[in-house]
C-alpha cells in the first residue's frame, strides 16, 4: 500500500476518508496504536511523533469541520481567529504563559456553517458562523484557506483580552503585515459588528515601534502614569556611537525601562552585557528600571509603584 500521497495537498494532514482510499481500517487502527500516526481531531490524521505546526493545526481543524476538497469560492471551513493568528505568526500571549498558566494554545477557531464548541481530547475546536466576504479569505500556498491578517486581527479582538489584542496588533504593525491606515479602515468598515468597540480600543492603543509583547505590556501598563515614555529610544555619545537602545525611554527625564520577555535574558553573558550597558547609560545621566514577565503579568500594581518610585527618585536626584 502506497501511503505517500496522504497529506500531500494539505500540509501533511489527511482525513479518514482519504486514508481509506489507499489503505484499510485495520492498518489505520494499527498506525494510530503504534504511534506512527496521530489523530488531532476525529477522523483527521497526521504523522506521529511530532507537534503539529500552526498551519497543520489549521488544516486539521478545517478538515474536521468539513473543509476537505472545498471550493475556495464557496468555502465550508476557514481557519480564523487564534488559529489564523498562529498561522500568520502573530504572538498570542495567553497561548502558553508561564506566569499566569494560561493555555489557550489548545483552542482552534474555524469559520464554518454551524456554530459550536467541542472538546476533543486536549484540544478545543470552536466553530463560528462569522460572515466572511471574499476579501476576508486568503488561500495559502499549501492550499489552506485562512482569514487575512486584517480580518484575523479584527476577530481576535473579540476572542482575546485587550492586552493580548494590542500585542498582536503591535507585532503586525512592526512586521509591516498591516499599516495604521489599514487598521483605521478596518475599524471604520466593521463599525456596528460584534467586537468592533474592542477592536477600536485596541487599535487606538497600538504602536508598531514595540518589538515584543513584553514591550507592549510595559507600555500599556506605564504610559498612563509616565506619558513621556517612548518606544525604542536611542542614546548616542558625542562620537555618534550608539550607547543604548531602550525599550521605553523618557528623553527629557533621562529615564528608561527595559522589559524581559517570557524567557528573559538568560545566561551570565547576557546579564553582564545588560549591566555594562546600564553602567554606560548612567554616565550620561540615565537611570534604567528592568521589569520581568512575571511582574507584567501577575504583579502590575506593585510593578507600577516600583517604577514610579524609581522615576521620582531619579528626577529628584537629577534636579
Amino acid at each position: 500500500m502506497d501511503l505517500s500521497s496522504l497529506g500531500a495537498a494539505s500540509a501533511g494532514v489527511w482525513t479518514r476518508c482519504q486514508a481509506l482510499a489507499v489503505t484499510t481500517r485495520g492498518r489505520i487502527a494499527a498506525s494510530l496504536r503504534d504511534g506512527y500516526w496521530q489523530q488531532p481531531y476525529p477522523s483527521v490524521y497526521a504523522d506521529g511523533g511530532s507537534e503539529l505546526a500552526p498551519e497543520q493545526r489549521g488544516f486539521a481543524a478545517v478538515l474536521a469541520s468539513g473543509g476537505a476538497e472545498q471550493d475556495p469560492a464557496v468555502p465550508r471551513a476557514v481557519a480564523a481567529g487564534r488559529t489564523a493568528a498562529r498561522i500568520w505568526d502573530l504572538p498570542l500571549i495567553d497561548d502558553d504563559d508561564p506566569a499566569t498558566g494560561a493555555r489557550e494554545v489548545v483552542c482552534d477557531d474555524i469559520v464554518a456553517a454551524s456554530s459550536r464548541t467541542t472538546r476533543y481530547g486536549d484540544l478545543l475546536l470552536a466553530r463560528h458562523q462569522w460572515r466572511l466576504d471574499s476579501a476576508d479569505v486568503q488561500q495559502r500556498t499549501s492550499g489552506l484557506l485562512v482569514t487575512t491578517v486584517r480580518r484575523t486581527l479584527f476577530d481576535c479582538a473579540g476572542l482575546l483580552s485587550f492586552e493580548a489584542t494590542v500585542c498582536a496588533l503591535d507585532a503586525a504593525l512592526q512586521r509591516r503585515l498591516i499599516t495604521p491606515s489599514e487598521l483605521a479602515a478596518e475599524a471604520r468598515d466593521r463599525r456596528g459588528m460584534p467586537g468592533a468597540p474592542a477592536f477600536r480600543r485596541a487599535v487606538a492603543a497600538s504602536d508598531g515601534r514595540s518589538e515584543s509583547p513584553a514591550e507592549t505590556l510595559t507600555r500599556l501598563l506605564l504610559l498612563p502614569h509616565l506619558p513621556g515614555l517612548v518606544p525604542q529610544v536611542e542614546l548616542w555619545d558625542q562620537a555618534a556611537r550608539l550607547v543604548a537602545r531602550f525599550d521605553l525611554g523618557d528623553e527629557q527625564a533621562r529615564f528608561a525601562v527595559e522589559a524581559d520577555g517570557k524567557r528573559g535574558h538568560a545566561g551570565s553573558q547576557m546579564v553582564a552585557k545588560d549591566r555594562r550597558r546600564d553602567r554606560r547609560s548612567v554616565s550620561f545621566g540615565w537611570a534604567t528600571e528592568r521589569v520581568t514577565w512575571f511582574e507584567l503579568r501577575r504583579q502590575q500594581a506593585a510593578l507600577t509603584r516600583r517604577v514610579l518610585g524609581a522615576y521620582a527618585d531619579h528626577v529628584r536626584t537629577d534636579a
